[in-house]
C-alpha cells in the first residue's frame, strides 16, 4: 500500500486514492483514528488531485505490515462496517469481530502468500462476508451457529488452490463465503 512510486506532483489515480483510503481505514480499525478523523481523512483523500495530497493525508499513518512476517490481523466493527478490498496483503490469520455490524473481506485482488488462511469470524447480530476467487477450497465445518447461518456459496475448488479455513461463531448473524458477483450488461453499476 505504499504511495512512494510516482513523484509527488503527479496526478493521483482512482487506484492511488483507494490505496490511501485502505491505509486510513486500517488505522481506524486498529484504533489509531476515531470516526471523526476517519471521515476527515477520507474526505481529504477522495478530493485529492496529486500524489503529494495523498501522502499528506496518510503521512502519520505508517501501514501495519501484513506481509510475509505478519501472522495476524484483527478487524473489529461495532455498529459500523469494516472492509478489506483491493490489493491488500493477507496475513496467515485474520480475526473478524462484528457486533451489530458488517465485515467484508474481499480476497479477489489481495496478495496471498500462504497456502492456507485462517479466518476467525465472530458475527453477533452481524454479517461477515468473504469474497474469494475461483479455485479456493473452503472449510466452514468449525463454525458454531447460535440462531445464525454459515454458508459456502463458493464452488469449484482446485488442487493447489488456497485453502480458506473459517472458524468462529454466528450468533443471530451470518457468515458467508462467495465468489464475486458478475456484472450484467444491463446494469453497469452492479457492485461486487
Amino acid at each position: 500500500m505504499s504511495l512512494e512510486q510516482p513523484p509527488p506532483g503527479h496526478r493521483a489515480s482512482d487506484n492511488d486514492r483507494e490505496r490511501a483510503a485502505a491505509v486510513v481505514q486500517e488505522a481506524h480499525s486498529d484504533g489509531r483514528l476515531d470516526f471523526q478523523e476517519l471521515d476527515e481523512r477520507l474526505t481529504q483523500i477522495y478530493s485529492s488531485k496529486t500524489q503529494l495530497e495523498l501522502r499528506t493525508a496518510t503521512a502519520d499513518l505508517v501501514p501495519v505490515a501484513h506481509g510475509s512476517n505478519a501472522v495476524e490481523l484483527v478487524i473489529r466493527a461495532k455498529h459500523s462496517a469494516q472492509k478489506r478490498e483491493g490489493p491488500w496483503t493477507v496475513p496467515q490469520r485474520v480475526v473478524a469481530v462484528a457486533e451489530h455490524s458488517s465485515v467484508r473481506l474481499d480476497f479477489t485482488d489481495a496478495v496471498v502468500r500462504w497456502p492456507e488462511i485462517h479466518v476467525d469470524a465472530q458475527a453477533k447480530h452481524s454479517s461477515v462476508v468473504m469474497i474469494v476467487p475461483e479455485g479456493w477450497s473452503i472449510d466452514l465445518d468449525a463454525v458454531d451457529m447460535v440462531h445464525g447461518t454459515a454458508k459456502n456459496k463458493a464452488t469449484t475448488p482446485r488442487s493447489g488452490g488456497v485453502r480458506l479455513r473459517v472458524t468462529g461463531q454466528a450468533k443471530h448473524g451470518s457468515i458467508v463465503v462467495r465468489h464475486p458477483r458478475k456484472r450484467h450488461w444491463w446494469w453497469p453499476w452492479y457492485r461486487k
